[in-house]
């Protein structure tokens, strides 16, 4: 008779399983995070591709705003010489200066920031406060689809009075009764403005947009 005897496991076997366990668990934790920042990323690509959208929408609304100026820069009181030369404390200019602010216009730069945006339209409240005749509306498109529009026109230059090369930026020479160039007597200097749009929308986005302009002599 043959005698049987109970087969032993060896501890290298228990061993190796172990070891196997040990190694699955972790290559499922690596996985699970992986799972979790590749969300991560996607959310966070959507957050990013939505934001980049409505600054676009942003920026495009500014060219409403541009227009609105250059609609304000067609008004007689904006063309008036006796209104736009004006110094504020002579008797002949009594008024004049309600006249600017209804149109949204300094005859003077006024405090910008190291961007040359004016401070006045950096504060929307303070802004609003002073220049409120013309507030966002949906008439022209300055108040739609969540967006609010404003515009500050400025002359560069120094200070008020007419304008001149020694206070002002100006364009080129023209002669009177027409648009072209000219350097001859009788040829004069226009100002150059400074339109600066400001631009609010959806999700706190804001934009600035800045044109240099000039008007043109009938």
């Amino acid at each position: 008779m043959r005698a049987s005897f109970p087969a032993r496991r060896l501890p290298g076997r228990i061993r190796s399983r172990g070891a196997v366990l040990a190694v699955v668990l972790i290559v499922l934790v690596i996985m699970m995070l992986g799972g979790v920042s590749m969300f991560r990323a996607v959310d966070t690509s959507a957050m990013l591709s939505g934001n980049l959208a409505f600054k676009r929408d942003s920026v495009n609304r500014a060219g409403v705003g541009l227009h609105a100026a250059f609609s304000t820069m067609k008004l007689p009181d904006f063309t008036n010489p006796d209104v736009a030369d004006c110094v504020p404390g002579e008797a002949a200019c009594s008024g004049v200066a309600t006249k600017w602010l209804a149109m949204n216009y300094s005859p003077r730069l006024l405090e910008s920031d190291g961007d040359g945006i004016p401070l006045i339209l950096k504060d929307k409240a303070s802004f609003d406060a002073k220049f409120s005749s013309i507030r966002p509306n949906k008439a022209d498109g300055t108040l739609a689809a969540g967006n609010e529009v404003r515009f500050l026109i400025e002359r560069m230059c120094t200070d008020f009075g007419p304008a001149d090369e020694k206070k002002c930026s100006v364009s080129d020479k023209f002669e009177r009764g027409g648009s072209y160039r000219q350097d001859k007597p009788g040829s004069i200097s226009l100002p150059l403005y400074r339109i600066t749009i400001r631009s609010d929308g959806v999700r706190n986005t804001q934009t600035y947009v800045q044109a240099t302009v000039t008007t043109r002599l009938p």
